[in-house]
């Protein structure tokens, strides 16, 4: 696989809110506008691609759109307890009690919603589509601050 193909497009990004479990200053909600890029190995394909850029960045935005302007509240956290109550979301962790209109939040099956474990979310869903690649994900919070997953 010597071909490689990289998205790192400005127009490629959603902004959420978060919180982190267990942090001195991220336990507390707050936002971000993240950025979002892939790169991509593999061999050529019929018609001299690793993946034509167009349909990638598509399907990112596919991936992506369903977090864009939500709170993201992970599901999968021991020490985070959520509950749906009619049409709204009860999130208690520790000390702290928040209530969401549902309609206000993505629930992710996610441990925490970190930048790392965001990477690796939609690594996850682009592997789901492109089996056959080398795929790296990036997702930065902020111009100096990016996580990473790939194939290792």
């Amino acid at each position: 696989m010597g071909y490689k193909i990289i998205v790192n497009d400005t127009k490629v990004k959603f902004s959420a809110c978060h919180f982190l479990k267990e942090h001195p200053k991220c336990s507390r909600l707050h936002g971000h506008n993240y950025y979002v890029s892939v790169e991509m190995s593999a061999d050529l394909d019929e018609n001299f691609f690793v993946v034509d850029f167009m349909e990638l960045k598509e399907k990112l935005k596919q991936i992506i759109e369903p977090l864009d302007h939500y709170i993201l509240v992970p599901t999968k956290s021991k020490e985070i307890k959520v509950t749906e109550m009619g049409d709204s979301i009860e999130v208690i962790m520790s000390s702290k009690k928040y209530v969401f209109p549902k309609t206000d939040v993505c629930l992710l099956p996610l441990p925490a919603t970190t930048s790392e474990i965001l990477a690796k979310f939609i690594y996850d869903k682009l592997k789901n589509i492109y089996k056959s690649k080398r795929i790296t994900v990036k997702v930065g919070e902020s111009k100096g601050s990016v996580a990473s997953y790939e194939e290792i």
